[in-house]
């Protein structure tokens, strides 16, 4: 009996302990364990009260669940005015007995939480936590969460087929209301009113063209960030190249001081010996007209002849000697010059050959520069037009396939309570079956108390059916005999019987179909309750969104007119970048202000100036149009004055016209002509020229 319990149990753990306790009821107030509707009217008496809750009560709590049912059938019998001696307990009076407060507090929800909230609500009694024991407190608990996970999903799939089936029902309002606006459009262009779509198509050209001119702008933007880019790392490779460039030409230089050092060194020793060697002959001179001195007292005639001999000898002599002196020196002095000659046009070709190159390589690299953002303006738009391409394919297959839905939603319903229909109707046609099975095995063969307790009531039935046949024959003059008629009776009962419960079976049905129905009905309100207040609370977070939108827009606006004012772009010739200066405070900086954002920039002014590159060789250059010259513009006047190009390296240092702009202040009188600030300086008269404000 205890294993029979357990499986009706546990084939349903997920109904309440009130229900639980009935089935429990039913099973042991029969004799072999089987469901409710086998037994026709079941009945315990008081003292099997313990075999109801000995499966069900833990030991510990086995003698306070027993006196709350005494307490309860005690209250039961004296509302009811009955005897209290008759312990029996029938259904009727056992479902009584749960209505007192009694049983009703134990029946009511626990306070402890368990569960996952109202996602997946799981709900335990107190009767259950109290008198369940552990295993059967986890199978209710893992069997109601299934449920509840259960009924979840079938509440997640009816919404989204809720949703999916309202948004079909939106695109085909949306749809009649275009088709409602296109006919009449179609019907104003009729009735010659084609000036107001010309004027639509107007403005839409003008709104088109000013997104063209957005984009550009934006276009260019970027392509500039990305041109500075290729200028920083190009200088960069210059920068390396020219400090190749200077340690090579440093190296021959200290190559030519050597040959140099070596020449003056040589030169030196020589005139040294030319030095000794006069310093010597003198010596010489003087022991020699020492001697002659001496002998001029003995060979005073002899000497003279001798001497003026010997002199003119020595004078020849001498005069031989810094013949030669004079001849090697300028010799020495033609090759010092030929060789610093040398070196100097050598140095000078190799300047001029260098120059050559820096300035090629100084105009491809401006002219890359240009190229490289043209290029990039024509590469990013036409990435955007493939955006606005893809986009607009996107689009038309969304549209597309929004198109092609139905909506399925009523057609399931109604396939889904025909199909809950057809399943009522097998269902009550299997019971019908097994039912009327049933009454047959308990007349043919009964197996237990109940089944004879049911044949004894089939068996009257039939008997008092049986008088009813044999009246059908006498009154048709059919001859019958009772053992003919008791099977006639037999197969009409057994028939009644199947219609009645047919009939029971039916009304069940159309409870449930009316409660099921009425659930729908509840449940399409709520849902259109809901939605009604997520669209306004969506209609309210979306004006909240937009508002912050434009403030935040109007601010940026805002911030970028006053970075505008306060922020002027230069271009530096020295780093070959550009860089922010503030008007006020004089702060310079290589990067933007963070108010412009990265899709606007400071423009440049448009204007030439006057650069110098690594030779100190002066050029102009445009900022604003990236583009650089040799030779002044022809829009800009260039300063009258002229300079000392010392820049070529040459000696003697050429002169040549000063590559400076002139400015209007410094204008000469007396030429008329207009000078830089460094050449009305040479003039001598710049306190008389300039204005007040200026000196």
């Amino acid at each position: 009996r205890l294993f029979l319990f357990y499986l009706h149990f546990l084939s349903e753990p997920t109904l309440s302990c009130q229900e639980q306790l009935r089935k429990a009821f039913i099973v042991i107030s029969s004799n072999d364990g089987l469901d409710s509707e086998i037994a026709m009217s079941p009945s315990i008496d008081l003292q099997d009260l313990p075999s109801i809750l000995f499966p069900l009560v833990k030991s510990s709590a086995m003698e306070v669940a027993l006196s709350a049912l005494d307490e309860a059938w005690a209250l039961v019998n004296v509302s009811g005015m009955k005897q209290v001696n008759n312990t029996q307990i029938s259904l009727h009076l056992f479902d009584k007995m749960f209505h007192q407060m009694v049983i009703k507090r134990l029946f009511a929800r626990s306070d402890s939480t368990w569960g996952r909230g109202a996602i997946f609500p799981i709900h335990i009694y107190r009767w259950e936590e109290e008198f369940y024991n552990v295993t059967l407190l986890n199978a209710i608990k893992s069997a109601r969460l299934e449920q509840a996970i259960n009924d979840k999903l079938v509440r997640d799939d009816c919404r989204k087929r809720r949703q999916t089936y309202q948004c079909w029902l939106e695109i085909l309002r949306h749809q009649k209301r275009s088709r409602q606006i296109f006919g009449a459009m179609n019907y104003m262009v009729a009735l010659n009113m084609k000036r107001r779509g010309y004027c639509v198509l107007a403005s839409w050209k003008l709104k088109q063209l000013s997104a063209c001119d957005i984009q550009r702008v934006g276009r260019g933007f970027l392509g500039r960030i990305k041109a500075r880019i290729w200028s920083m790392m190009n200088e960069a490779a210059t920068l390396i190249q020219t400090r190749s460039r200077m340690y090579l030409a440093r190296l021959e230089l200290l190559q030519l001081l050597a040959v140099h050092t070596s020449a003056v060194i040589k030169v030196q020793s020589l005139i040294r010996g030319v030095l000794a060697r006069r310093l010597a002959l003198r010596r010489l001179m003087t022991l020699v007209e020492n001697q002659r001195m001496d002998n001029a007292n003995k060979m005073k005639r002899h000497a003279w002849e001798r001497g003026i001999w010997s002199l003119t000898r020595l004078q020849s002599h001498a005069r031989r000697i810094n013949a030669v002196t004079l001849v090697n020196q300028l010799r020495q002095q033609r090759r010092r010059e030929a060789e610093v000659r040398h070196a100097m046009d050598s140095r000078n070709a190799a300047f001029r050959r260098e120059r050559k190159l820096y300035q090629r390589q100084l105009e491809e690299f401006y002219q890359r520069m240009k190229n490289d953002q043209d290029k990039k303006e024509q590469n990013e738009a036409k990435i955007l037009q493939d955006q606005i391409r893809l986009r607009t394919l996107q689009r038309r297959i969304k549209n597309e396939e929004m198109k092609s839905q139905e909506p399925d939603k009523v057609l399931e319903d109604a396939l889904a309570t025909d199909k809950w229909k057809r399943d009522w109707l097998a269902k009550i046609e299997v019971d019908v079956a097994k039912i009327r099975d049933y009454y047959a095995q308990c007349l043919d063969k009964p197996a237990n108390r109940s089944e004879k307790k049911t044949r004894s009531i089939a068996r009257k039935r039939i008997k008092h059916r049986v008088t009813e046949v044999l009246a059908r024959a006498d009154s048709k003059k059919i001859p019958m005999e009772t053992k003919e008629a008791r099977v006639i009776a037999r197969e009409e009962v057994l028939h009644m019987i199947g219609e009645e419960e047919r009939a029971r079976l039916h009304d069940q049905m159309n409870k449930e179909f009316t409660k099921r129905e009425q659930n729908k009905e509840m449940m399409r309100i709520n849902i259109e309750t809901a939605k009604r207040e997520a669209q306004a609370r969506a209609s309210v977070y979306a004006v909240s969104i937009v508002s912050a939108a434009c403030r935040r827009w109007l601010a940026r606006k805002e911030m970028r007119r006053l970075c505008l004012e306060r922020y002027e772009k230069k271009y530096d010739g020295e780093y070959h970048t550009f860089y922010y200066k503030n008007k006020r405070t004089g702060e310079v900086s290589w990067t933007k202000p963070e108010a412009m954002g990265l899709l606007f920039d400071i423009p440049v002014k448009d204007e030439w100036v006057v650069l110098r590159d690594l030779h100190n060789f002066p050029y102009y250059f445009n900022a604003s149009k990236l583009e650089m010259r040799w030779i002044p513009p022809l829009n800009v006047e260039v300063c009258g004055g002229t300079v000392e190009h010392t820049w070529w390296k040459e000696h003697p240092v050429r002169t040549g016209p000063c590559p400076n702009f002139a400015l209007d202040c410094y204008l000469n009188e007396e030429d008329g002509i207009r000078y830089c600030k460094e050449c009305f300086d040479k003039t001598g008269n710049l306190n008389d020229k300039l204005p007040d404000y200026l000196v």
